[in-house]
Protein backbone atom coordinates (compact mmCIF):
# COMPACT_ATOMS: atom_id res chain seq x y z
CA UNK A 1 0.00 0.00 0.00
CA UNK A 2 1.45 3.38 -1.02
CA UNK A 3 1.58 6.20 1.52
CA UNK A 4 -1.37 8.07 -0.04
CA UNK A 5 -3.62 5.03 0.34
CA UNK A 6 -2.52 4.57 3.94
CA UNK A 7 -3.34 8.23 4.64
CA UNK A 8 -6.79 7.70 3.13
CA UNK A 9 -7.41 4.60 5.25
CA UNK A 10 -6.38 6.45 8.40
CA UNK A 11 -8.65 9.38 7.49
CA UNK A 12 -11.57 7.04 6.73
CA UNK A 13 -11.19 5.33 10.10
CA UNK A 14 -10.97 8.70 11.84
CA UNK A 15 -14.18 9.81 10.13
CA UNK A 16 -15.91 6.73 11.58
CA UNK A 17 -15.10 7.98 15.06
CA UNK A 18 -12.13 5.71 15.85
CA UNK A 19 -9.51 7.05 18.22
CA UNK A 20 -5.80 7.31 17.37
CA UNK A 21 -5.15 4.10 19.31
CA UNK A 22 -8.02 2.24 17.63
CA UNK A 23 -6.73 3.29 14.19
CA UNK A 24 -3.25 2.11 15.21
CA UNK A 25 -4.75 -1.28 16.19
CA UNK A 26 -6.66 -1.55 12.93
CA UNK A 27 -3.68 -0.70 10.72
CA UNK A 28 -1.08 -2.38 12.99
CA UNK A 29 1.06 0.75 13.13
CA UNK A 30 2.30 2.93 15.98
CA UNK A 31 -0.04 5.64 17.36
CA UNK A 32 2.51 8.37 16.53
CA UNK A 33 2.46 7.15 12.92
CA UNK A 34 -1.33 7.62 12.89
CA UNK A 35 -0.92 11.18 14.18
CA UNK A 36 1.66 11.89 11.47
CA UNK A 37 -0.61 10.45 8.75
CA UNK A 38 -3.57 12.56 9.89
CA UNK A 39 -1.64 15.84 9.91
CA UNK A 40 -2.17 18.00 6.84
CA UNK A 41 0.15 19.85 4.43
CA UNK A 42 3.02 21.87 5.88
CA UNK A 43 2.25 20.68 9.40
CA UNK A 44 3.01 17.08 8.41
CA UNK A 45 5.98 18.06 6.23
CA UNK A 46 7.52 19.96 9.14
CA UNK A 47 7.28 16.94 11.42
CA UNK A 48 9.64 14.05 10.57
CA UNK A 49 7.95 10.74 9.84
CA UNK A 50 8.24 8.28 12.76
CA UNK A 51 10.03 5.00 12.20
CA UNK A 52 7.39 2.39 11.44
CA UNK A 53 6.49 -0.37 9.01
CA UNK A 54 3.04 -1.02 7.59
CA UNK A 55 2.40 -4.67 6.68
CA UNK A 56 0.07 -4.99 3.69
CA UNK A 57 -0.94 -8.65 3.55
CA UNK A 58 -4.06 -8.03 1.45
CA UNK A 59 -2.69 -10.11 -1.45
CA UNK A 60 -2.90 -13.09 0.91
CA UNK A 61 -6.02 -12.16 2.83
CA UNK A 62 -8.09 -11.61 -0.31
CA UNK A 63 -7.28 -14.99 -1.84
CA UNK A 64 -8.61 -18.23 -0.34
CA UNK A 65 -6.01 -20.51 -1.91
CA UNK A 66 -3.14 -18.34 -0.66
CA UNK A 67 -4.64 -18.15 2.82
CA UNK A 68 -4.86 -21.95 2.88
CA UNK A 69 -1.15 -22.15 1.94
CA UNK A 70 -0.20 -19.64 4.66
CA UNK A 71 -2.30 -21.56 7.20
CA UNK A 72 -0.47 -24.78 6.23
CA UNK A 73 2.89 -23.04 6.75
CA UNK A 74 1.82 -21.70 10.16
CA UNK A 75 0.47 -25.13 11.15
CA UNK A 76 3.83 -26.62 10.20
CA UNK A 77 5.58 -24.01 12.36
CA UNK A 78 3.28 -24.95 15.24
CA UNK A 79 4.13 -28.65 14.85
CA UNK A 80 7.84 -27.78 14.81
CA UNK A 81 7.47 -25.75 18.00
CA UNK A 82 5.59 -28.59 19.73
CA UNK A 83 8.28 -31.10 18.68
CA UNK A 84 10.93 -28.75 20.06
CA UNK A 85 8.91 -28.59 23.31
CA UNK A 86 8.64 -24.81 23.03
CA UNK A 87 4.95 -25.11 23.80
CA UNK A 88 2.38 -27.83 24.42
CA UNK A 89 0.09 -29.25 21.77
CA UNK A 90 -2.98 -27.00 21.74
CA UNK A 91 -6.51 -28.33 21.93
CA UNK A 92 -8.16 -25.15 20.61
CA UNK A 93 -7.09 -22.44 18.14
CA UNK A 94 -8.18 -18.96 19.27
CA UNK A 95 -8.02 -16.01 16.90
CA UNK A 96 -8.03 -12.42 18.07
CA UNK A 97 -11.16 -10.82 16.64
CA UNK A 98 -10.42 -8.56 13.70
CA UNK A 99 -7.95 -9.19 10.91
CA UNK A 100 -6.78 -12.49 12.41
CA UNK A 101 -10.17 -14.21 12.24
CA UNK A 102 -9.96 -15.60 8.69
CA UNK A 103 -6.40 -16.76 9.24
CA UNK A 104 -7.41 -18.36 12.56
CA UNK A 105 -10.24 -20.31 10.93
CA UNK A 106 -7.88 -21.52 8.18
CA UNK A 107 -5.28 -22.66 10.74
CA UNK A 108 -7.93 -24.42 12.86
CA UNK A 109 -9.11 -26.24 9.74
CA UNK A 110 -5.56 -27.19 8.76
CA UNK A 111 -4.89 -28.57 12.26
CA UNK A 112 -8.39 -30.09 12.61
CA UNK A 113 -8.86 -28.25 15.92
CA UNK A 114 -11.88 -26.42 17.37
CA UNK A 115 -11.94 -22.66 16.73
CA UNK A 116 -12.42 -19.96 19.37
CA UNK A 117 -12.36 -16.15 19.17
CA UNK A 118 -11.03 -13.68 21.73
CA UNK A 119 -12.07 -10.04 21.95
CA UNK A 120 -9.82 -7.84 24.15
CA UNK A 121 -11.36 -4.51 25.22
CA UNK A 122 -9.84 -1.06 24.83
CA UNK A 123 -9.81 1.38 27.74
CA UNK A 124 -8.43 4.76 26.59
CA UNK A 125 -4.96 3.95 25.22
CA UNK A 126 -4.70 0.46 26.77
CA UNK A 127 -6.01 -2.99 25.90
CA UNK A 128 -7.59 -4.80 28.84
CA UNK A 129 -9.46 -7.98 29.67
CA UNK A 130 -12.24 -8.75 27.23
CA UNK A 131 -14.22 -11.89 26.50
CA UNK A 132 -14.11 -15.19 24.70
CA UNK A 133 -16.82 -15.00 22.04
CA UNK A 134 -19.58 -17.43 23.13
CA UNK A 135 -20.66 -18.10 19.52
CA UNK A 136 -17.47 -20.09 18.89
CA UNK A 137 -15.83 -22.97 20.75
CA UNK A 138 -15.51 -22.68 24.53
CA UNK A 139 -11.90 -22.41 25.68
CA UNK A 140 -12.44 -23.13 29.37
CA UNK A 141 -10.23 -25.95 30.62
CA UNK A 142 -8.45 -26.23 27.25
CA UNK A 143 -4.89 -25.64 26.05
CA UNK A 144 -5.20 -22.74 23.61
CA UNK A 145 -2.94 -21.41 20.85
CA UNK A 146 -3.57 -17.72 20.09
CA UNK A 147 -3.26 -16.79 16.41
CA UNK A 148 -3.29 -13.47 14.57
CA UNK A 149 -2.09 -11.93 11.32
CA UNK A 150 0.22 -9.14 12.54
CA UNK A 151 1.66 -8.46 15.98
CA UNK A 152 2.60 -4.80 16.49
CA UNK A 153 3.68 -4.26 20.10
CA UNK A 154 1.99 -7.23 21.76
CA UNK A 155 -0.48 -5.24 23.89
CA UNK A 156 -3.53 -6.83 22.23
CA UNK A 157 -2.05 -10.31 22.53
CA UNK A 158 -1.17 -9.77 26.20
CA UNK A 159 -4.80 -8.80 26.83
CA UNK A 160 -5.94 -11.89 24.89
CA UNK A 161 -3.73 -14.13 27.08
CA UNK A 162 -5.17 -12.59 30.23
CA UNK A 163 -8.73 -12.87 28.89
CA UNK A 164 -8.26 -16.58 28.19
CA UNK A 165 -6.70 -17.16 31.60
CA UNK A 166 -9.66 -15.41 33.22
CA UNK A 167 -11.93 -17.78 31.25
CA UNK A 168 -10.04 -20.72 32.86
CA UNK A 169 -8.24 -21.61 29.61
CA UNK A 170 -4.52 -22.37 29.39
CA UNK A 171 -2.77 -20.35 26.64
CA UNK A 172 0.29 -22.24 25.37
CA UNK A 173 1.70 -19.78 22.84
CA UNK A 174 1.11 -17.07 20.25
CA UNK A 175 1.41 -17.72 16.51
CA UNK A 176 1.36 -14.88 13.95
CA UNK A 177 2.07 -14.35 10.29
CA UNK A 178 4.18 -11.21 10.89
CA UNK A 179 5.92 -10.12 14.09
CA UNK A 180 6.81 -6.40 14.16
CA UNK A 181 7.77 -6.33 17.84
CA UNK A 182 11.14 -8.06 17.83
CA UNK A 183 9.92 -10.07 20.86
CA UNK A 184 10.13 -13.84 21.22
CA UNK A 185 7.76 -14.04 24.21
CA UNK A 186 4.53 -12.35 25.31
CA UNK A 187 3.72 -12.57 29.02
CA UNK A 188 6.14 -15.49 29.29
CA UNK A 189 4.51 -17.43 26.43
CA UNK A 190 6.52 -18.29 23.30
CA UNK A 191 5.80 -16.12 20.26
CA UNK A 192 6.30 -17.70 16.84
CA UNK A 193 5.97 -16.07 13.42
CA UNK A 194 6.62 -16.87 9.78
CA UNK A 195 8.05 -13.38 9.23
CA UNK A 196 9.89 -11.09 11.64
CA UNK A 197 10.45 -7.43 10.86
CA UNK A 198 13.59 -6.37 12.70
CA UNK A 199 15.27 -2.96 12.65
CA UNK A 200 18.86 -2.89 11.45
CA UNK A 201 20.94 -0.15 13.07
CA UNK A 202 24.51 0.93 12.65
CA UNK A 203 26.67 2.63 15.26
Amino acid sequence: MVAQELVKRAQDLKSKGLSTYEIADELKIQPDTVVWLLLRGKERAAKPAPYDVFVDWSSLGSHGKRMTAVAAALADLMHESVRAQEFEEPEVIAAIEGSGMVLGVAIAKELDKPFAAVRPQRMAHRKTLGLVNPFFHRASGKKVLIVDAVLRAGETHRAAIQTLQQAKAKPVGVLVLVNKSGKSKIDGLPLKSLIQILPVTSK
